[in-house]
């Protein structure tokens, strides 16, 4: 039996308009899966791996930081505090996010972080990030201090501190994400959203165990800063994660103001 021309050509294109229907169809459904998940505490499989992270990317060094110095000491019941200020809606959070919560969990734990996707209509949307919003830290060396002051529609969320407020003024000119290690402070990020936006949490964790990927270079240089920047306020502590810095000769000199 003999298929014409004009049938051949037809099925030709029923292929190709079904299979980029098909694809298109299941990026929308991976979107929608992602979007339901905004909000919901993190399964312990995925805060266990993000404890295995921050035990490794040690061997990422800088040796210019961003970090400058405050004329002011910022503390919490006897410890150094560490002060993030962001908004659930800003992709360079989410970003940041990454490398902070890596940094964090050399020192101490977390509880009730939550997944969280940066806006949607801004620049690098959808960046898989998470919410500190509800969060609960605790460890015997620093004080975490998390404030998300706007949520994913921009709308109030949590209200920053009046001390905190004034130096991010003066600082930052309220740009975030804006970070305090004690007397130091970060206004930005050096993580480039774009690395991550589009993409799910499973890709980021995937290409945080590949250490020739930029994701892996970038997270960890901003992690291993952030920890330089505790290990010199709470007396280089722990031994386990501080040691590493002065094995290296990685010693970051923050600027001045």
């Amino acid at each position: 039996m003999k298929i014409s021309k004009i049938v051949l050509v037809g099925l030709l294109i029923a292929i190709i308009v079904g299979t980029a229907i098909y694809y298109s169809l299941g990026k929308e459904n991976a979107q929608t899966s992602q979007v339901s998940l905004i909000g919901k505490p993190i399964p312990s499989t995925l805060y266990n791996q993000l404890v295995q992270l921050s035990n490794q990317g040690y061997n990422i060094t800088v040796t210019v930081t961003d970090f400058r110095i405050l004329p002011e000491n910022f503390s919490d019941n006897g410890k150094p505090a560490v002060i993030y200020v962001g908004a659930e809606w800003c992709p360079f959070c989410g970003a940041e996010r990454w490398a902070l919560i890596i940094a964090l969990l050399r020192f101490g734990n977390f509880s009730n972080l939550s997944y969280m996707l940066s806006s949607s209509t801004d620049v690098y949307p959808n960046t898989p990030t998470f919410t500190f919003a509800f969060s609960n830290y605790t460890s015997k060396y620093i004080a975490f201090i998390p404030i998300e002051y706007q949520n994913r529609e921009g709308q109030p969320l949590n209200k920053v501190p009046t001390p905190v407020y004034n130096v991010w003024k003066e600082y930052a000119n309220f740009s975030i994400p804006f970070i305090i290690v004690a007397y130091y402070y970060q206004t930005g990020t050096t993580i480039d959203p774009g690395l991550l936006s589009g993409h799910n949490w499973t890709y980021v964790i995937n290409e945080l165990h590949n250490p020739n990927s930029a994701i892996y270079k970038e997270i960890y240089a901003q992690a291993n800063m952030i920890t330089e920047m505790i290990c010199q306020v709470d007396g280089n502590q722990p031994i386990t994660v501080c040691s590493h810095f002065e094995q290296m000769g990685q010693i970051y000199s923050p600027l001045t103001m």
